[in-house]
């Protein structure tokens, strides 16, 4: 039966929320041909997907290229034939999802929906990958909800992993007893419309106090034992830094202004009563390999340092460190909740290695090339160590996996 003749309107596409919904579409095309739109194919096309993508679609072709991974990469002007029988998958960064999609409605486009960076969809279709690719390994992928609400597996292999009426429950409330989740926050965020309140449980911590006269939180990350000085290089770490000196909860945990667990109170109390060692967000994925794409959107030579700093100061990692550079996943935004003696121990082996690579990468190689993105290296480093570090003890872990949200 020929599915693509299925009609929807462009409400109901945009509710799609897993790929089940998406593959009743025989034709998928994806909008984009950059890194994040070859990430989709790539994931999409394999296991345990196996989706048949017809088109690359883009605003304006690059002249002399036609097809990208075998697959016709057409003028958004030339898809006339995918208006009605084709979902969209508009597959970018964020911040240039409402400009195609008002190129998308000029041209007559109705059947798309977001698989950008942050997207809830582009997430839920990561999970489903990695618990797949876990499974070939003989490992075992756990969604939090799963391990806390004694869920079994679901036997549909396209089935929510990361979302459901569970996980977005919300119930307001303070930060839970023995678990202190801090949000890393700082006077140069972006203004957030979306309201706060169902994230009462979290702690600000302002991140960069040293660095302005500014104070927008009650916690500081210049109070006590810190390293807050160095937050332009080490990022949202500074707050990581406190919270392993200065904080002695049972858990503890760090997230972003803009970047929350997909958590809730309810939640947060069972985990203080549970099993569970450390919850990460769900895997970003890279292809073909984490060090690629490293060098490709960051400093090599930084990488180069990287991997000698685990030779030199921890290596019976470096095994593991050469997985994950060759691997396709690593875990992102330096986003973790760990039991306390967990989270020491991460830390007393994260920055030692950190202050190698600060010492070496500083005044070298690719210094000249810094702007204030790239000058954020010892935060982009960390978030590959930090897969080193829990892929290495994965078997004496139990670690689970959460939904993030992404706030605008």
């Amino acid at each position: 039966m020929d599915i693509c003749s299925k009609k929807q309107t462009e409400k109901e596409i945009r509710d799609i929320k897993d790929i089940k919904g998406i593959r009743e579409y025989g034709n998928i095309v994806i909008y984009g041909a950059g890194t994040i739109a070859g990430h989709v194919f790539h994931c999409l096309s394999g296991a345990p997907f196996y989706c048949l993508v017809s088109a690359f679609m883009v605003s304006e072709k690059i002249e002399g290229v036609h097809e990208l991974y075998g697959v016709p990469v057409i003028d958004v002007r030339e898809g006339g034939k995918y208006r009605e029988n084709a979902v969209i998958l508009i597959a970018v960064m964020d911040r240039y999802y409402e400009e195609i999609v008002q190129t998308l409605r000029q041209e007559g486009f109705r059947n798309f929906v977001s698989m950008t960076f942050e997207s809830r969809l582009w997430e839920e279709v990561r999970a489903v990958y990695a618990s797949e690719l876990w499974r070939r390994e003989g490992r075992e992928y756990l969604p939090l909800k799963r391990t806390l609400f004694g869920m079994s597996s679901d036997n549909d292999a396209y089935g929510s992993t990361v979302y459901d009426n569970v996980a977005r429950l919300s119930v307001s409330g303070q930060p839970c007893d023995g678990v202190h989740i801090y949000r890393a926050c700082s006077h140069m965020d972006r203004q957030i419309h979306t309201d706060l309140s169902e994230y009462d449980w979290e702690i600000p911590i302002q991140v960069g106090t040293e660095l302005t006269q500014t104070r927008t939180s009650p916690v500081c990350d210049n109070q006590g034992e810190n390293i807050s000085a160095k937050n332009q290089e080490y990022c949202e770490l500074t707050a990581l830094y406190w919270i392993w000196k200065n904080d002695t909860s049972s858990y503890a945990g760090l997230c972003h202004y803009r970047r929350h667990f997909a958590l809730n109170q309810e939640m947060i109390e069972l985990l203080a009563e549970s099993h569970i060692d450390v919850i990460l967000t769900v895997p970003m994925l890279n292809f073909p390999d984490v060090r690629t794409v490293y060098i490709h959107d960051h400093i090599e030579e930084d990488w180069n340092i990287m991997m000698r700093a685990i030779a030199d100061l921890a290596p019976d990692y470096y095994e593991t460190a050469q997985t994950v550079q060759n691997g396709v996943y690593y875990y992102a935004y330096n986003m973790l909740i760990a039991r306390r003696e967990i989270l020491n121990d991460y830390c007393e082996w994260l920055f030692p290695i950190l202050s190698y690579c600060e010492e070496r990468c500083s005044g070298g190689a690719g210094r000249e090339h810094r702007d204030s993105y790239q000058n954020r290296y010892i935060g982009f480093l960390s978030e590959r160590l930090m897969t080193v570090y829990f892929l290495y003890h994965e078997k004496r872990y139990r670690i689970v996996h959460a939904g993030k949200r992404f706030l605008t």
